[in-house]
């Protein structure tokens, strides 16, 4: 029976399959066990949305019928909603199938550094049970619950390209359709997506130079498969923003990162304003300047100035509109003047707006900040040095929340709606939401087999919290040992790209905080935040697990 199970100094690949399916099983079970999120009311420029959307796509009307929300944010979602739907796969299961295919996707791209069986398992395991993938962010019904999912997925293209571009092309060619697919579909779940761009960059640029400058037989014909990732995602998303010009005759992904409303709303922050403040982009004295000279935006003054829009958008503790909340109460103001009617009105409204204020800039009417007559482009807030102290601060605490895994607790909250709305939702994605609570509090309630599976998932939570920061030390210091290795040798193996693809998954896993904790300071202010730094722990996870192995390898 050994055999079977053992062989030196390793297992079986039959033992590493069956306790493999075993751990997927359960964590399958896990996923059913939990509530979802449902808040139907409470949302309606995010979970609802992507609900909504997702309705109309089972329906065969693409996101529905256009308005100021409709094309406003990337909803590839959406499309994996529908898709769940369809398919009758409850909700969180469905997320998890897709976690799973990831986790086995970044377990197969390092294979050949990991010689033995058990490293594979033991990674594959680290990944699965990632707590951050079933914390009660997870439980909403939106986009950042697969997020992380498909960005895994992307970095084990990237990465099975790198450690196999020795290897005959046919090894590789699955690695660079992942590393192109999955590419797109991040482009499409999140305006943000770009933030993956410079693995994506780096990697393609390291691989053909080392094609090049070893001069390997048959390396033209591979530096040239290598644009194959730039065209499937290419693809991907111009087969999207057909779809959108098809049902609304834009071509474009969204109308919020489209070009004109990018340029109106970077025309507004690029103005020169009296007291700055870091939360407010476009202040009270900006907007009541520009009321003066431009014609487009004097009509949204009284929109601007209603009850309505100040009280679902200002802050009052502030006395303005932060940078986060006014982009969204511009729109609905312009939706208010009937602009939303169909997307080509929308973009002359911004297009007009923006060379009113260029004009307004011209003449010496308006200001800019910098004294340029050059506009703005953007929709984020505008880099200023008094934000990087504050930044860096944030930085710190949002690694820290991820590396102690803090804030993964997997109970949903309570669901918020009427009874038929609530059904509604569950009914779609065939999850059941928090409907039944504890007795004089809003914490739901939880049957003996429910709690059972949550106490679980909180063990689970305790080890990550214990172990990832010590296999992250370790990972750390096996690095550093390889690379003084690398440069005394002189040499340049594969290990020696696993140590680049390795300062490219912290790199990047810092870069997505100091993003995060940027958007926090000059934008959100809600305090640090999970959901937004969901996509580092698999960079922090991989990262700790293949320096951890390696260093117990022998």
């Amino acid at each position: 029976m050994k055999k079977y199970f053992l062989k030196e100094n390793d297992i079986t690949k039959g033992l590493a399959l069956v306790v493999g399916l075993l751990a997927l099983a359960l964590k399958l079970v896990l996923a059913w066990g939990q509530y979802a999120t449902i808040y139907p009311p409470l949302a309606p420029i995010d979970d609802h949305l992507m609900f909504t959307a997702a309705q109309n796509i089972v329906a065969g009307n693409w996101l529905g019928e256009y308005g100021w929300l409709t094309i406003s944010k990337h909803a590839f979602f959406a499309v994996w909603l529908a898709f769940l739907h369809i398919l009758k796969i409850p909700y969180m299961v469905g997320n998890m199938i897709l976690w799973a295919v990831a986790a086995f996707t970044a377990t197969m791209a390092v294979k050949p550094v990991l010689s033995k069986n058990w490293q594979k398992l033991f990674l594959f395991l680290g990944l699965l049970y990632n707590p951050a993938m079933s914390a009660r962010y997870a439980t909403r019904i939106y986009r950042d619950a697969i997020f992380p999912s498909l960005c895994l997925i992307f970095i084990a293209g990237v990465v099975g390209v790198g450690l196999r571009y020795k290897e005959k092309i046919g090894s590789w060619l699955v690695w660079l359709v992942l590393y192109g697919v999955s590419f797109g579909c991040i482009y499409l779940c999140r305006e943000d997506g770009v933030w993956i761009l410079p693995f994506f960059a780096a990697a393609f640029v390291i691989v053909t130079v080392l094609l090049i400058l070893e001069k390997q037989k048959g390396a033209v014909i591979k530096a040239v498969s290598m644009v194959l990732p730039f065209v499937l995602s290419g693809a991907i998303i111009a087969g999207y923003a057909y779809m959108n010009y098809v049902h609304y005759g834009r071509f474009i992904v969204s109308d919020f990162t489209s070009s004109e409303f990018k340029a109106a709303y970077g025309a507004l922050a690029s103005l020169q304003q009296d007291n700055w403040h870091p939360l407010v982009s476009v202040p009270e004295d900006v907007r009541e300047d520009v009321y003066k000279v431009s014609p487009a935006f004097a009509q949204l003054e009284e929109g601007i100035k209603s009850g309505w829009i100040e009280n679902s958008y200002r802050n009052p503790s502030i006395e303005d509109f932060q940078s986060g909340a006014f982009y969204w109460a511009l729109r609905e103001v312009v939706a208010q003047q009937g602009y939303y009617e169909d997307a080509r009105s929308a973009q002359v409204f911004f297009e007009n707006l923006t060379n009113e204020i260029q004009s307004a800039v011209n003449s010496g009417d308006l200001k800019t900040t910098s004294g340029k007559m050059t506009l703005r482009k953007s929709v984020t807030p505008p880099i200023k040095m008094e934000y990087i102290p504050d930044v860096l601060a944030e930085t710190f605490a949002g690694f820290k929340t991820v590396i102690l895994f803090e804030q993964c607790n997997p109970l949903a909250e309570r669901a918020v709606g009427l009874p038929d709305e609530i059904s509604e939702v569950e009914d779609f994605i065939y999850q059941a939401g928090a409907v039944a609570l504890i007795e004089n509090t809003d914490i739901p309630y939880l049957s003996p087999i429910r709690k059972a599976m949550h106490t679980v998932l909180e063990i689970f939570i305790l080890i990550y919290k214990l172990c990832i920061p010590v296999m992250f030390v370790i990972s750390l210091l096996w690095q550093i040992k390889k690379l003084r290795e690398d440069l005394w040798n002189k040499k340049f193996d594969r290990e020696s790209m696993l140590n680049i693809i390795m300062l490219g998954l912290v790199g990047m896993a810092l870069l997505r905080c100091a993003m995060i904790a940027f958007v926090e300071v000059a934008s959100f202010n809600i305090g640090t935040y999970v959901m937004y730094l969901s996509t580092v722990h698999p960079l922090i996870i991989l990262y700790s697990f293949i320096g951890f192995n390696k260093t117990f390898e022998y």
